[in-house]
């Protein structure tokens, strides 16, 4: 659904999640921002029907840890998420928030106190495909040492290059070894972070310091 934008012809429509409709007003600072279009904010039982009816460019989503948790339709949205992109507000953008989210197909990460210059430069990152979680979370240095003693270095230098979009052959490549070696090198790396995907395994990285933003 999502649509490359020209920001200063077309803007990039917005839909709104809040738990609450009291909560709609969290999103008003971003009315005056002429990149986006801003549509009336939904709660998480109709986001299914409502893009399917206004076909958002971006989903936004504010008290994201209780979406994550609560969300009934688990399935349903991960379909959504894989089509069109999101961003998700949480009070602590911790690795456990982040990491739920990647599960769901959200790869953007944002505190709910991101001013809304950093909202906007990050709805236009993620609708353009990078996954946004600024500022970083601080991993705990017992989290950062048992993953270093996990990864060889061999597989942190791949998970680098996975973080800059290398596939299996690319990799093979510029690390001199075979494809075949490749393929086992990123599977064993998915299944140490306990990632699912390659993009879910960068963001892991990133939250855990391993890879640079």
């Amino acid at each position: 659904m999502a649509e490359d934008h020209n920001a200063a012809a077309t803007p990039i429509v917005v839909l709104p999640v809040v738990d609450s409709m009291l909560h709609a007003g969290r999103f008003l600072s971003l009315r005056a921002a002429r990149e986006l279009q801003l549509l009336a904010a939904t709660l998480p039982s109709t986001l299914v029907f409502r893009v399917q009816s206004d076909h958002p460019d971006v989903i936004v989503i504010a008290e994201g840890e209780a979406f994550l948790v609560g969300s009934s339709q688990r399935s349903a949205l991960r379909e959504i998420f894989s089509d069109v992109p999101a961003l998700l507000l949480a009070a602590q953008a911790n690795t456990a928030i982040v990491r739920n989210a990647a599960r769901m197909k959200i790869y953007s990460v944002l505190p709910m106190g991101a001013t809304t210059h950093q909202l906007v430069t990050a709805i236009a990152a993620t609708v353009a495909g990078f996954a946004v979680t600024l500022p970083r979370p601080r991993a705990e240095p017992a989290d950062i040492m048992r993953i270093a003693e996990d990864l060889t270095a061999r597989e942190v230098e791949v998970l680098r290059l996975m973080a800059r979009g290398y596939r299996n052959k690319q990799l093979a490549a510029l690390l001199n070894i075979s494809e075949h070696t490749a393929k086992f090198h990123v599977s064993s790396v998915l299944a140490k972070l306990g990632a699912r995907t390659r993009t879910e395994a960068v963001t892991i990285g990133m939250t855990r310091g391993l890879v640079a933003i």
